[in-house]
């Protein structure tokens, strides 16, 4: 297949154990999508001030990234918006950022989601250093009949068309005619554009039903040897999302550490060549 030429991963730090994660991370995804690495270090919100210093296992971990992928540091101070800005101003393809639970990290769960909601592209959020040398090789997709797949089929599908990656499609087994009809049209959907990507899917029907088919892909990605799940995010946040939550913020800093593509439905989103 023909790819597209001069693409770029950003992976943010603030030299923590998680932050340093994710460089490592976007390190094997930008060697996996023929890619170059840029290392964001001075990151921070609106209002904040955060004092780092570039630490002896940043060094080294940077010594290590710029053996295997053509990587650079970028010191230039940036916020959401204006890293935004300069993402979208050339062909970077994701973020890649390392969450804990702890409510001083750069990316908290809440932070997290703040930045990646105005985003044009991927996050993959992640907790821990990959052990090994990630592959990607299989990617979970889970199909709800109530929510959008478009976006998130086409991205589980570069990891095929780039590195040959093991799809594994999952979804609920239904019992209503209105939701298998729905479920039936998704899959019409998704088999015609993996036909068209020449990619074979591997389908999995949850049975009992799961209530949250992201959650259970998390909880069981073990089962399906998992290197990582994509998810959309919330568009419509009802009174109880605003209140406790959207479901995406438990796939955050999760305890499986399985890295999590979280993409935003929106008309302008970063698309790879098809």
């Amino acid at each position: 297949m023909e790819r597209k030429k001069n693409t770029n991963v950003i992976a943010i730090t603030d030299y923590s154990p998680v932050g340093n994660a994710a460089v490592l991370h976007a390190a094997a995804l930008a060697r996996f999508f023929e890619s170059t690495l840029t290392i964001i270090t001075n990151f921070s919100f609106k209002g904040e001030i955060r004092e780092r210093a570039a630490t002896q296992e940043f060094t080294a971990l940077l010594e290590q990234v710029a053996g295997q992928v053509n990587a650079r540091v970028d010191e230039t101070p940036y916020q959401p918006q204006s890293l935004h800005a300069m993402a979208e101003s050339a062909n970077h393809i994701m973020y890649v950022i390392g969450v804990s639970r702890s409510s001083a990290a750069q990316f908290n769960p809440s932070r997290a989601l703040k930045f990646i909601a105005p985003s044009r592209l991927p996050v993959m959020a992640v907790c821990e250093a990959p052990v090994g040398d990630p592959q990607w090789q299989n990617i979970l997709l889970s199909v709800d009949v109530d929510l959008p797949a478009k976006e998130k089929a086409l991205w589980a599908g570069y990891f095929n068309r780039y590195g040959k990656s093991n799809i594994h499609v999952l979804h609920n087994e239904y019992q209503d005619s209105i939701s298998i009809d729905k479920l039936s049209d998704l899959m019409d959907f998704i088999h015609k554009l993996y036909e068209n990507l020449e990619i074979t899917p591997i389908l999995h029907t949850i049975t009992p039903k799961a209530y949250d088919l992201d959650q259970y892909a998390v909880d069981h990605a073990d089962d399906y040897q998992a290197a990582a799940l994509v998810v959309m995010t919330t568009t419509h946040k009802t009174f109880i999302d605003r209140i406790f939550g959207t479901r995406e913020k438990q796939l955050l800093a999760n305890p499986q550490n399985l890295p999590v593509l979280f993409i935003n439905e929106r008309d302008d989103l970063f698309v790879l060549c098809t």
